[in-house]
């Protein structure tokens, strides 16, 4: 018979003593179970709290922390005057200071009123204009009225978006728009000033000024006493904020151009020939 033909047979037997119909034998089969159960339990707890009673480890004692809390608030402390007879240690009162709020006030708001209201200003740094005007202009030597040609102004700047023209010839009259008329507007997004007269001035989104000049035939031009031969026009675009006619801004203008008036070379005394007709 092996190990294990005993061990079966020595477990099977226990069952059937404890399982067993019979409550004698039921009792002290269970009997029997429990006095070998308390029997290991006694013998290996001794040992147990020997080891643990030898190890060094379990009796250092556990040393108390007496460092205090760090804190970054200042705190007064005073002692009770007069502890209470069933207290031995006195409790001390702690004040804290009142802490202020020390925030910053909000920054202002910027607000672009004072801009949308106030005039427009020429700008610091002025570009450079692409124009195309003719240096000069053949008129009759006679002729006292004539139409200018049309011009063509630019800048390749995403800065710029409002323009003055200032247009200026001494002795003459000019006139824009409907002719005839002065056409002059002080509000809105087009700005005229000095239709009619020796200095006109023009101010809107830079295409929109180049439009209004060229409008319904172009600038006209016309000289109240004598003939355009030999009289000037002058040519100004200066880069504005917003539109603005203002005849002061004009000298700030650094893209300039002039056109001569310069007279045809007919000459009075010239003699047609004659023909017959058939």
């Amino acid at each position: 018979m092996n190990m294990e033909e005993l061990a079966y047979r020595l477990r099977d037997r226990i069952n059937s003593y404890i399982h067993s119909d019979r409550r004698a034998i039921k009792v002290l089969s269970r009997l029997v179970a429990f006095s070998i159960f308390a029997a290991i339990i006694s013998t290996i707890a001794p040992t147990l709290a020997d080891e643990l009673s030898t190890d060094p480890s379990m009796m250092e004692p556990v040393a108390a922390s007496t460092q205090a809390p760090s804190s970054t608030s200042t705190e007064t402390t005073t002692a009770s005057p007069s502890p209470t007879p069933t207290s031995t240690t006195a409790e001390a009162a702690v004040i804290r200071p009142t802490i202020s709020n020390s925030s910053p006030a909000p920054l202002p708001e910027s607000s672009d009123s004072a801009t949308a209201t106030g005039p427009g200003v020429a700008l610091e740094v002025q570009p450079s204009y692409l124009m195309k005007i003719p240096r000069s202009i053949a008129v009759d030597p006679r002729a006292a009225t004539r139409f200018a040609p049309h011009i063509y102004a630019s800048v390749d700047d995403p800065a710029v978006e409002y323009t003055m023209v200032c247009i200026s010839g001494a002795g003459l009259r000019l006139d824009i728009a409907q002719k005839g008329a002065a056409n002059n507007s002080d509000e809105g997004s087009d700005l005229i000033s000095g239709d009619q007269s020796g200095l006109l001035i023009i101010s809107s989104a830079t295409n929109r000024a180049i439009n209004l000049l060229n409008s319904q035939g172009g600038l006209f031009i016309s000289s109240p006493s004598g003939g355009l031969a030999g009289r000037s026009l002058t040519f100004r675009f200066l880069a504005v904020t917003k539109p603005v006619a203002d005849p002061a801004l004009c000298g700030a203008a650094q893209s300039a151009a002039t056109t001569a008036l310069r007279p045809l070379e007919l000459g009075l005394s010239t003699v047609k020939g004659g023909g017959k007709l058939k």
